[in-house]
């Protein structure tokens, strides 16, 4: 089942049921290779593929730029690099080397939207932990993206953020469109 535009705008708009979910995976599954991203790994894909990644605290930044019809991801598990060798698993990180490889494929700033997933609070007894290297890192994720992307003119599109589940998240590369569920109705204890 392909989805319409104005149909693919309504799904992605709203939390996406099981259903349309399973239809998505149909209709772009036999057709698009899968690369799934693990925290720390960053894709660009300028041929159709499907992004996947599964997200607690982690936070995954989704870009498309739909004038040239490619796409990016990354998967990063904290908010920023402090001290040590820089890491894609830091969002500062990830998210600059990901703006960047955009940059060098010929993309514009302006050409360029983002969604933004996870930043879960996974566990109970860390949410209420105040301090800079405790308490929500998933909160400190999604928060250090948006501060990026904004600092680099880059509307967030769509988000799905904070929450105590983790989600499943699927974006077509080709045509920016998103899937996500969520994994688990527990708290992580």
């Amino acid at each position: 089942m392909k989805l319409g535009p104005l149909a693919a705008k309504q799904a992605s708009a709203r939390h996406t049921t099981a259903r349309e979910l399973t239809n998505l995976r149909t209709a772009v599954g036999s057709r698009r290779p899968e690369t799934y991203l693990h925290p720390g790994q960053s894709h660009v894909a300028v041929n159709p593929v499907v992004l996947k990644m599964i997200l607690g605290s982690c936070a995954g930044v989704f870009l498309f730029n739909p004038i040239l019809a490619i796409s990016g991801a990354t998967h990063f598990m904290l908010p920023r690099h402090e001290a040590g060798q820089p890491s894609p698993r830091y969002g500062d990180v990830a998210i600059a080397g990901l703006l960047e490889k955009f940059l060098a494929l010929g993309s514009k700033p302006q050409n360029i939207q983002a969604k933004v997933f996870g930043g879960a609070s996974m566990l109970v007894a860390l949410r209420d932990v105040q301090g800079a290297h405790f308490g929500h890192i998933g909160q400190r994720n999604v928060e250090t993206a948006l501060d990026i992307l904004a600092q680099a003119s880059i509307p967030v599109v769509e988000k799905n953020v904070f929450g105590n589940r983790g989600r499943k998240v699927s974006m077509v590369s080709d045509t920016g469109q998103i899937a996500h569920e969520f994994v688990s109705a527990s708290d992580g204890n």
